[in-house]
């Protein structure tokens, strides 16, 4: 006989749970709308002189003389600016007390020491070579300078630590990011001005921001839009943001067809100064500069080698990697020219993403990711040195 009001109880608290959980609900979406703000990024970068003063950007750098233009002869593909010789400084991070990161001190720093030869490596390697050493110059950009982290986390300074384990005395010489951002450039500083270092060998390291066009050191996809700012930042959460490109897309061929302007001559935003539309892929520049530097290698009976990274993009367990095409494309004219080429995505595609940016707003390789790919290098080298 109490069915009929049991059931019309239960009905009416399921009733007032529903209309609970939406009035909760919608609180929190207009709390989002209204109060939250847009998401944070942490871990911004910044740079700081050695005595403490901030630095606030390229054109504060230019002009407190930091920052020098490149000047050689002849000139390079394009005007460039370097770090100024004998220069130490540091690159700063915001919110090293919640982020923790080992590779930064206790104020979120990093030291930089450009040598007299402009380069982020020891003053000894400026000298003559000395009688019975070996050394290896890397060429290449952020990626081989090394940014964010310290001198002996870099794969550079990794690398010689591995091959004089074996006994030789051998010398890795540091010259990423003196000046040089594209493969047209790295291939002219090692002609017109790091043939200094005497090579043994020349390791050469691409980065796909050298080859497509990019927004920095990733490629963004439309962002989270269901119409619910609370439900969209769940799904950021969840890794459903713009870095989760979409598979069905075909994204290294939209990037290799995109123009350098819009029909109304807007600038296409993923390319600019430091990766410019007449240095990608696509124009052929890239492999016509490294057989420009595969034949002065074989002038000199020096070995030459090419190394890959990947966009540190779309990697760990049950991510798809969205840029492999155009791996694939380099591998193949590689081995057309007859470059030794090594692909490091494998080595960091187990590899969750988050765990191998300097900081979630700085997507370089931390020393996580360096420690990853040293080993693979460090193999490359043997084989084709013999040493």
């Amino acid at each position: 006989m109490e069915t009929t009001p049991r059931r019309g109880r239960f009905a009416l608290k399921l009733l007032a749970g529903c209309v609970a959980t939406a009035a909760a609900l919608g609180l929190a979406e207009v709390s989002v709308r209204l109060l939250a703000g847009p998401p944070a990024v942490l871990g911004k970068l910044g740079f700081e002189k050695v005595d403490g003063t901030p630095v606030r950007d390229f054109v504060e750098g230019v002009k407190q003389g930091l920052i020098v233009p490149l000047q050689v002869d002849p000139p390079p593909p394009r005007q460039r600016a370097m770090f100024k010789p004998g220069l130490s400084f540091y690159i700063t991070y915001t919110d090293n007390d919640v982020l923790g990161r080992s590779w930064l001190d206790e104020e979120g720093r990093c030291l930089n020491r450009i040598n007299s030869a402009g380069i982020r490596d020891r003053e000894e390697l400026v000298a003559a070579k000395p009688a019975g050493q070996k050394r290896i110059v890397c060429v290449g950009d952020s990626f081989t300078f090394g940014w964010g982290i310290n001198e002996e986390q870099n794969w550079v300074r990794m690398l010689e630590d591995a091959l004089r384990a074996d006994g030789d005395d051998v010398r890795t010489v540091n010259c990423g990011a003196a000046g040089t951002v594209c493969v047209d450039e790295y291939v002219h500083g090692l002609i017109h001005r790091f043939e200094r270092f005497d090579p043994d060998a020349v390791v050469l390291t691409l980065c796909l921001n050298d080859l497509i066009g990019s927004d920095g050191l990733l490629v963004l996809g439309p962002p989270v839009d269901t119409g619910s700012k609370l439900l969209d930042r769940i799904l950021s959460a969840a890794g459903s943001g713009p870095l989760a490109l979409s598979p069905q897309r075909d994204w290294v061929g939209e990037l290799m067809a995109m123009p350098q302007n819009y029909p109304d001559g807007t600038p296409n935003p993923r390319f600019g100064p430091d990766k410019p539309y007449d240095a990608m892929w696509a124009t052929g520049v890239p492999q016509k500069s490294l057989r420009k530097a595969k034949a002065w290698c074989e002038q000199r009976q020096i070995p030459f080698v090419v190394v890959m990274w990947p966009f540190l993009q779309g990697l760990g367990p049950g991510r798809r990697y969205p840029f492999q095409k155009i791996h694939n494309l380099v591998a193949s004219d590689m081995a057309q020219a007859g470059i030794p080429f090594l692909d490091l995505t494998d080595a960091l595609s187990p590899l969750r993403h988050e765990d191998l940016w300097v900081t979630p707003a700085d997507t370089h390789p931390n020393p996580i990711a360096q420690k990853a790919v040293t080993p693979l290098i460090a193999d490359f080298v043997r084989s084709q040195t013999g040493w």
